[in-house]
């Protein structure tokens, strides 16, 4: 059910039994007396059913809304246009239905009172569910940031794999001076001057390596903090980054102007 949406919201089989449980709360709330006749049990039947169609009509603007105005890019404006379109489409819809209905089974207009007091009701329940479902999306959240810090500690206690002829090697972090393209060809430098030839960009590299530790400084280095010793202004707002003398490295590096801002970021953020 809804698998398109389950791993995001997880809702289904939840508002499968509270919109009964709402539409019972509501004749209890309307209702003095409830006589649980045969009409009784045909409006409930068709008010359950509407309830399921308002909820649907939620569901279906909120999920609108996530890719038009997602709530990490404003998130007051978002929960403010989405209480006012939820409200709006599910309410315009329960008037309608009950409206049809109302002149299909009776010859007398609907009761003020639905109105004020029936229609104040549903806003009440569609403030709930719209809080339900800001929830889910924190919660949604919540467990992306544990599986990426998960991910990040798992990443960290492995180190960066090598192939070495037939036989994987796990080299740790910490012993990985640079990596490096020569001649078309990319290498892992180890602090034990080992050259290794790996069959990945450097842009593939880049992703799978802790952002605290590595700096790509430009199309040809990424390198260990450990093994920065500074840097110096270049000209047209370029710098010269300072490597430990290491065989095939350079002990100077051009980091271009549009990097340099974020290398200068990162080194003193990382500075021990």
């Amino acid at each position: 059910m809804f698998k398109k949406y389950l791993n995001k919201y997880n809702d289904g089989l939840l508002f499968l039994f509270f919109i009964p449980v709402i539409n019972t709360i509501n004749y209890h709330l309307t209702y003095s007396r409830v006589r649980w006749d045969w009409y009784t049990y045909a409006t409930y039947a068709i008010d359950t059913i509407s309830g399921f169609i308002a909820w649907w009509i939620i569901r279906k603007t909120i999920l609108w809304l996530d890719r038009i105005m997602p709530y990490e890019k404003a998130l007051v404006k978002r929960i403010g246009w989405q209480i006012v379109l939820t409200n709006f489409f599910a309410q315009g819809f329960i008037i309608l239905a009950t409206e049809i209905i109302n002149e299909l089974y009776t010859d007398q207009p609907l009761p003020t009172k639905f109105y004020t007091y029936n229609l104040f009701i549903f806003f009440i329940w569609i403030l709930v569910i719209n809080g339900l479902y800001i929830g889910f999306y924190f919660h949604n959240q919540w467990n992306n940031t544990m599986r990426l810090r998960e991910h990040d500690r798992q990443l960290r206690a492995t180190g960066f794999e090598v192939q070495i002829g037939k036989r994987i090697e796990t080299i740790p972090f910490e012993k990985i001076a640079a990596f490096y393209v020569e001649e078309g060809t990319t290498y892992l430098k180890s602090t034990a001057q080992k050259n290794y030839v790996l069959d990945r960009s450097l842009n593939k590299i880049s992703i799978q390596l802790p952002p605290e530790l590595f700096f790509r400084l430009n199309r040809k280095y990424i390198v260990h903090r450990s093994i920065l010793t500074g840097y110096s202004r270049d000209i047209n707002g370029k710098l010269k980054a300072s490597l430990l003398p290491m065989e095939q490295l350079p002990q100077t590096v051009i980091i271009s102007r549009i990097t340099a801002p974020d290398f200068k970021k990162w080194f003193r953020a990382t500075a021990e």
